[in-house]
C-alpha cells in the first residue's frame, strides 16, 4: 500500500471510529453466517489483518477467540486500541508489505475485512502468502464480488485502491493462489470467501 494511501487512512480514521458499533453489529452477523460453513468452535487463535478501529477484533474476542490484529496506518491502530482497551487483543503496526510478526502456523484462522480490494494485485499476492504462511487451517476474505453500484464505486475510486481491477479477477485470482475456494454471498455486493492455504506457497 503506497505511503500516501496509508496517511488518508491516517487521516480519516476519527470518521471511521463513529461508525465502530454499527460495524460491531454488522460483523457478528458476519461470524454467524461464518459459523454455517467453518467450524468455528474447533479452533482458538485467530488473526484480523487490517484491523481498522477494531470492531471485528472485538467481536471475535467476543465469541471467545484469542484475537490479534495488524494494521498499516497509525492513526486506524490508535483508534482501535482506544475501543479494545481492556480487552486482552494484541494489536501491531505493521509496514505495507511487511511479513507478519509471528511464526508460521501461529493462527488457526486470519481473516481480512474490506483489505484485499484496497491494495495493487502485487501487493495482494504478498498478502496471501503471508495470511497462508501464519493460518494453520483457513485463510477468510470478506470484500466485494462482481455486482458493484455506483455509490460504493464512487468512494472505492476516491480512495485510489485496486477495487475495480480486484472485483472482476477475484475468484480467478484466490484460485490462484489457494488451494480450496469457497464463495459464500452475504449480499448484493460482498461475498466470504473461505480459503484453504497452499502450505507449499511459504
Amino acid at each position: 500500500m503506497p505511503k500516501d494511501h496509508v496517511k488518508l487512512f491516517d487521516t480519516i480514521s476519527p470518521v471511521y471510529a463513529w461508525f465502530f458499533n454499527s460495524q460491531v453489529a454488522y460483523y457478528r452477523k458476519v461470524i454467524n453466517i461464518l459459523k454455517q460453513h467453518v467450524p468455528l468452535e474447533n479452533y482458538k487463535r485467530v488473526l484480523d489483518v487490517g484491523c481498522g478501529t477494531g470492531p471485528l477484533c472485538y467481536v471475535l474476542k467476543e465469541a471467545g477467540f484469542d484475537t490479534y490484529g495488524v494494521e498499516v496506518s497509525k492513526g486506524m491502530l490508535d483508534q482501535a486500541l482506544k475501543r479494545l482497551k481492556g480487552m486482552d487483543i494484541k494489536a501491531y503496526k505493521i509496514e505495507p508489505g511487511e511479513r507478519f510478526p509471528f511464526d508460521d502456523n501461529f493462527f488457526d484462522i486470519a481473516i481480512a475485512s474490506y483489505v484485499a480490494h484496497g491494495i495493487k494485485k502485487e501487493e495482494r499476492e504478498i498478502l496471501y502468502k503471508e495470511m497462508s504462511r501464519v493460518a494453520r487451517d483457513y485463510v477468510i476474505l470478506h470484500d466485494y464480488h462482481r455486482n458493484r453500484d455506483f455509490l460504493t464505486s464512487f468512494v472505492e475510486w476516491l480512495e485510489g485502491g485496486d477495487y475495480f481491477n480486484f472485483v472482476e479477477q477475484v475468484e480467478e485470482e484466490l484460485r490462484k493462489n489457494f488451494e480450496g475456494v469457497k464463495v459464500v454471498e452475504l449480499s448484493k455486493r460482498v461475498s466470504l470467501y473461505i480459503l484453504k492455504p497452499y502450505k507449499d506457497l511459504n
